[in-house]
């Protein structure tokens, strides 16, 4: 294997065991083989390394003495962590962005929101509409320079992104989430930075709050 091949798998099996690790299909607490990884997931064992160490630095996977590689464990305490810090950061972001996007900002926030509506309305699968969701959120943010606050946000969007997909599985939710982005992408094309911030935050900690009562249930 030639040293671009070994990097381009690399990322692939980071960016899928990170996937997998999200959506619940690698379960908390879940020793990770690389045998079991190869035939799971149909990479080499070197890439499959890397990424694990990759994983390691972003806290979705602990490695522990002897005892091999382990699926970060889930804790309602944790959730409600990560669901502070994600604001913190979010908030930052948002704030950055809308006072420096453009035209061609605009108009990609307003593709992004029209695709996640389309999906809302039609109800398409959980999966389409978590991508969706993703990239609507990520529009918003995306007009900030800073590649630090975005990386740091990507890791703490993921861990959330992890209990929200944690907390579906667990039980049903009563919220209109449709609303809830309706209101967040109006407030953000009138460039309402407070509001925006403030719809954006209550947004993240509902999330939060389902995925505790979800754990505790």
């Amino acid at each position: 294997m030639d040293q671009q091949t070994f990097v381009t798998d690399a990322e692939s099996a980071f960016l899928t065991l990170r996937q997998a690790i999200v959506i619940g299909d690698l379960a908390p607490g879940r020793k990770l083989k690389i045998a079991e990884l190869r035939a799971q997931f149909g990479f080499g064992a070197a890439p499959l390394r890397e990424a694990l160490s990759r994983l390691i630095g972003e806290r979705a996977v602990v490695q522990k003495s002897n005892r091999g590689f382990y699926v970060r464990s889930v804790s309602a305490a944790e959730v409600e962590d990560l669901g502070r810090v994600r604001i913190l950061l979010e908030s930052e972001a948002l704030r950055d962005s809308l006072s420096r996007g453009d035209d061609a900002w605009e108009a990609q926030l307003v593709a992004a929101y029209h695709s996640l509506r389309l999906a809302e309305d039609r109800k398409t699968s959980p999966q389409e509409i978590e991508a969706r969701n993703r990239a609507f959120h990520d529009a918003l943010v995306s007009a900030t320079p800073s590649k630090w606050l975005l990386d740091l946000r990507d890791q703490i969007y993921a861990h959330h992104e992890r209990y929200r997909h944690l907390s579906r599985s667990l039980g049903t939710s009563e919220r209109d989430t449709p609303a809830e982005h309706a209101a967040i992408y109006a407030a953000a094309i009138a460039r309402d930075v407070a509001e925006t911030c403030t719809l954006t935050a209550r947004h993240i900690e509902l999330t939060t709050v389902a995925a505790v009562k979800a754990m505790k249930a």
